[in-house]
């Protein structure tokens, strides 16, 4: 099945890829150069794309179709189409890679910008990082910290302090060493009330405040995320608790 067909940004265009091969009855053909070379089809379809100027088309030809890969990525670099150069640059061999990156930086459009450094290898990532950290995009943010080994952990940490957001808090924890800011993480969890998060915390982050988190859990009075605090974080003293219930 086509790994595009249920993500949002991609499906129609899946969709449309999958019957124009069907009508063109190539779906099976093997991927040996020396054999793309002799179906006509496949420059039929080649020229077919591109006088519809089709950057979807294009990529998903170029994906399926290892043949006069070039041409495909002129269509999407004609058309300053960053939503398929990000793919591009991602997916198919021999691509450009500094062109598509030029192209996805001049668009402005942090989703992609920040795609094309997580997630396209060798892309030249400096210049992205610092696009995203612009934006102030929380959610663009907590993706460069999960996915960039490299990233600039101190630039991102006010951004995703500032959102208070429980998901995105956690995963800046697993970057920082300072007891400090392991506090204020803590402090903020506790504030949004997440137990799934406080929970998280207390069994993840090794320089976590293990008594101040479970305190947390207790005075809820909740006894279901008492029993699984008790139950996940190995160094719960409510674990003799828990089991006598």
């Amino acid at each position: 099945m086509n790994k595009y067909l249920f993500e949002s940004d991609y499906s129609a265009d899946s969709l449309r890829w999958i019957r124009k091969r069907e009508e063109l009855k190539i779906i099976n053909h093997p991927f040996s150069k020396k054999n793309l070379e002799d179906v006509p089809e496949l420059d039929a379809l080649q020229e077919e794309i591109i006088n519809a100027n089709d950057s979807a088309l294009s990529y998903f030809f170029a994906m399926e179709y290892p043949y006069k890969t070039y041409k495909m990525q002129k269509v999407i670099l004609d058309n300053k189409d960053a939503k398929y150069a990000f793919l591009f640059a991602q997916n198919i061999r021999n691509c450009d890679i500094k062109a598509l990156q030029r192209l996805v930086m001049e668009s402005k459009k942090t989703k992609y910008i920040c795609k094309f450094g997580c997630f396209v290898k060798n892309a030249d990532r400096k210049p992205l990082e610092n696009i995203v950290i612009k934006s102030r995009n929380v959610k663009y943010a907590h993706m460069w910290l999960k996915h960039v080994k490299e990233s600039n952990v101190d630039k991102f940490k006010d951004i995703i302090i500032s959102s208070g957001k429980p998901r995105y808090l956690f995963e800046l924890a697993k970057h920082l060493t300072q007891p400090e800011d392991i506090c204020i993480i803590e402090d903020l969890i506790i504030q949004s009330k997440s137990f799934t998060y406080m929970r998280l915390l207390a069994e993840k982050i090794k320089s976590s405040n293990i008594e101040k988190l479970e305190q947390a859990v207790l005075d809820s009075d909740n006894v279901n995320e008492i029993k699984k605090f008790a139950k996940y974080v190995r160094r719960s003293k409510m674990k003799k608790f828990f089991l006598v219930l």
